[in-house]
């Protein structure tokens, strides 16, 4: 029943069967059976069809927010208690730092204090939000933390952002405003720095939705790219096909959790060891 409930909360959330069935990854008819399933149990209709869409009854969207604190609770303490025994973490991570630096190193630590890791890479915000649900214990991202009070958000490190080409004259011969491929705008990591951009007289020419991609067009000639310096590295670039910027230009990546994973045995030297890795 738990999962039923759990998938009705997502739908509120994503308002499609298609993308909830994405998220949660099962199909849409496992979504529908799911829902049915609740429905059947509280004997009353929750949701309408509307082309693609879904709308929530009254009854459901107050049976969703009765639920959802409950469900975050539930899952704390259900995971919580199965981690302490088997030492087991689930860590999210953004992905421009996972498929980076961010791996080589978070196994260093995690080895080292002997705990079992499950991986999931996804957009700084989603894992914040994953974090905030109780689904992740650990969230490593980009940008800054809207919400506080719910999570804990600790400072790990500040990684410079560089202009790549594929050819050291395209950087020798920028012409200010310099024309850039960046990340989309409403990324965690666009919306840290788009003040410095502006400083920097730095024109967007086109966003992207990935840093990867941004570099690989950067390489194949399409343009000047603006990534993270790990991207840069992992992809290859050498020193003289990458840039900093005057006065350099910096992202915040953020270590996210909840209070409560501090009852986790040895969780707080964890975090310390991670804030070291730097």
């Amino acid at each position: 029943m738990l999962e039923n409930l759990e998938t009705l909360l997502e739908l509120h959330k994503q308002g499609t069967m298609s993308q909830t069935s994405t998220v949660l990854r099962i199909s849409q008819s496992a979504v529908s059976k799911r829902i049915a399933a609740v429905e059947a149990y509280y004997g009353t209709k929750l949701i309408e069809k509307s082309g693609r869409n879904v709308c929530f009854t009254k009854q459901a969207v107050v049976l969703v927010e009765r639920l959802r604190p409950l469900l975050i609770e539930l899952r704390e303490a259900v995971g919580d208690q199965k981690k302490q025994v088997r030492r087991k973490l689930t860590v999210g991570v953004s992905e421009s730092i996972l498929s980076s630096w961010g791996a080589v190193h978070l196994e260093r630590v995690f080895k080292k204090n002997d705990f079992e890791v499950e991986y999931h890479s996804h957009r700084s915000p989603v894992v914040i939000e994953k974090v905030e649900s109780a689904i992740y214990d650990i969230g490593l991202c980009a940008g800054k933390v809207s919400n506080p009070r719910i999570i804990i958000s600790e400072m790990l490190k500040a990684e410079e952002l560089v202009l790549i080409a594929d050819h050291p004259q395209s950087l020798k011969n920028l012409e200010r405003p310099y024309e850039i491929m960046s990340i989309e705008r409403s990324s965690a990591t666009a919306k840290s720095i788009q003040d410095e951009i502006r400083k920097r007289n730095l024109k967007v020419s086109s966003e992207l939705e990935s840093f990867f991609a941004i570099a690989q067009l950067a390489k194949a000639g399409r343009g000047i790219g603006l990534v993270p310096i790990g991207v840069a590295e992992t992809l290859g670039f050498r020193s003289k096909n990458s840039q900093s910027l005057k006065p350099k230009l910096f992202r915040p990546i953020q270590i996210v959790y909840k209070k409560s994973k501090l009852d986790i045995p040895n969780f707080h030297e964890l975090i310390a060891q991670l804030k070291r890795m730097r």
